[in-house]
């Protein structure tokens, strides 16, 4: 039988989607195992496999099969037809965007990412900087070319990249709520806090035993070891397919919270991956919808469900087998108030779930500037030290702990921080929705049984891929659109209100 033209197309995103896969693995593998000075080579790869993807989206057949399948896209399923949607946005980009201007961007952020690792390290800016001025300049380009087919700001461009339908108007609106109420939020925890501080634990952890832990609990979870492994990386991150998905996290051995909450973040992401639609797993329909989404999944699992008394009474008695230690600071009451002490300082990842927010305020404001030429590259150390300085009470006493504790520039995702703060919020929503719906949720997770969290999660996330929009997605999943009031409550609740 002579295949339609949507069919034909469904071929070529499915031919474009296996060498992303290819993409995937040999990001992860940049950052676990890759050698240093193999960097130039691996960006001649990425470049490749980019461009071969690019090909087949700007060929004059895809064109020509899309004219056809939009043509008739009233007798198609409704995802389809969603399909059908999903497939004009990447050719969209794809078309408007220069072979030239692809491969140097790519050229440009492998180079600095790697460049970044040892900045890092160093705590010296000055060694990223000509290289992140490429990959601003690079960006700056693509966030025009990418706003003259959206008809927005270049700004508003990078966002709508990164989160579909996202603007500077509503990030403004939700920051400034959040910024003009959390200080006030803070202020009355810590105090509420002082009066029990938690006791501290100074006893080294080995990376071997957080790992040990990680697995431990990432395989409850439902994790599939199977098509899925933990390693260990200076930025956690997540990479990969259902069919293939690799996690790292971060680990210290004086600071084992915070590895065990990088895991639970990126446990978020790889469960949301995993539960995507597998019918649609080669087409653009069956892939995540977008990063708030995605971020929200993370958040999810680390704050609201990860810093909750009833994880931390499963997961106290799993700690102390495997890490082999035993005494009041390793009891479950303990675990808890270390993992919700509100104490601002300095790294992101770090942060409890109170502060966290004003730490992307950060990056969203002077991104902006950034991206608009109001602020020189050169000038990002001091721009960030002021800015924190504003909403923090001190300096950073290094790069390293200020505008070089994160990958995500270097790597050209502008635009992909302000996902943080709105999945924070949407994350409360949908813990709230949660609760509602499964009133007994939080007794399972206390006894490590997590089938009702994401079986509600499956049914409500999950599996609608990228069929709705983020909005809609919410609004079918909760009763109403993105809300920062349901946050802020949330977090007067657990912080202040609270026993």
């Amino acid at each position: 039988m002579k295949q339609t033209p949507y069919q034909l197309l469904e071929k070529r995103f499915e031919r474009v989607q296996v060498l992303k896969s290819i993409t995937h693995l040999l990001r992860w593998d940049a950052e676990v195992l890759m050698p240093p000075g193999s960097a130039d080579h691996r960006a001649q790869q990425l470049t490749l496999l980019d461009t071969e993807c690019t090909a087949i989206l700007r060929s004059k057949k895809t064109s020509r099969l899309m004219q056809h399948a939009e043509a008739s896209v009233a007798g198609l399923s409704g995802w389809q037809q969603a399909n059908v949607r999903e497939m004009r946005r990447h050719w969209q980009v794809a078309n408007i965007m220069p072979k030239r201007l692809t491969n140097s961007l790519h050229r440009a952020c492998t180079k600095a990412e790697v460049v970044w690792r040892r900045a890092h390290q160093e705590k010296n800016f000055r060694l990223l900087a000509p290289h992140l001025e490429k990959v601003v300049e690079l960006v700056r380009e693509k966030a025009h070319l990418l706003s003259s087919i959206l008809s927005c700001t270049p700004y508003d461009a990078l966002l709508d990249e990164y989160d579909p339908g996202n603007t500077t108007a509503e990030l403004d609106f939700v920051l400034q709520r959040l910024a003009a109420e959390l200080p006030g939020i803070i202020q009355h925890a810590i105090e509420k806090q002082s009066a029990f501080p938690p006791i501290e634990i100074h006893t080294p952890i080995s990376k071997r035993k957080q790992k040990d832990l990680g697995r431990f609990l990432m395989k409850r979870m439902g994790f599939q070891f199977n098509k899925g492994r933990l390693d260990e990386s200076l930025h956690p991150f997540t990479e990969g397919t259902a069919e293939d998905l690799r996690i790292t996290s971060m680990f210290s051995e004086h600071d084992f919270m915070s590895g065990l909450m990088g895991i639970l973040h990126e446990t978020g992401h790889a469960m949301y991956d995993f539960g995507l639609p597998a019918e649609w797993f080669f087409q653009p329909v069956g892939r995540d919808r977008g990063m708030v989404v995605h971020e929200c999944q993370a958040l999810l699992l680390e704050m609201a469900v990860g810093r909750s008394r009833a994880f931390m009474r499963f997961s106290a008695p799993c700690v102390q087998k495997i890490f082999g230690v035993n005494g009041k600071a390793w009891e479950a009451d303990n675990l808890y108030r270390l993992a919700t002490r509100v104490h601002p300082g300095f790294i992101r990842m770090d942060a409890d779930e109170v502060t966290y927010p004003l730490h992307i305020l950060i990056r969203y404001e002077l991104e902006k500037k950034i991206v608009a030429g109001n602020l020189r590259v050169r000038d990002l150390p001091a721009a960030w030290n002021e800015r924190f300085k504003q909403l923090f009470g001190e300096f950073p006493p290094d790069a390293a702990q200020g505008c070089l504790q994160d990958s995500h520039w270097p790597q050209g995702y502008f635009g992909y921080f302000p996902t943080y703060a709105l999945g924070v919020i949407m994350a409360a929503q949908l813990f709230a929705s949660i609760r509602q719906a499964q009133p007994g949720v939080m007794d399972e997770i206390a006894e490590g049984n997590f089938a009702a969290l994401f079986n509600w999660l499956e049914a409500n996330i999950y599996r609608h891929g990228a069929r709705y929009s983020r909005t809609e997605l919410l609004r079918q999943a909760t009763g109403e659109t993105l809300n920062p009031a349901r946050y802020l409550d949330y977090l007067r609740e657990k912080y202040l209100e609270e026993n």
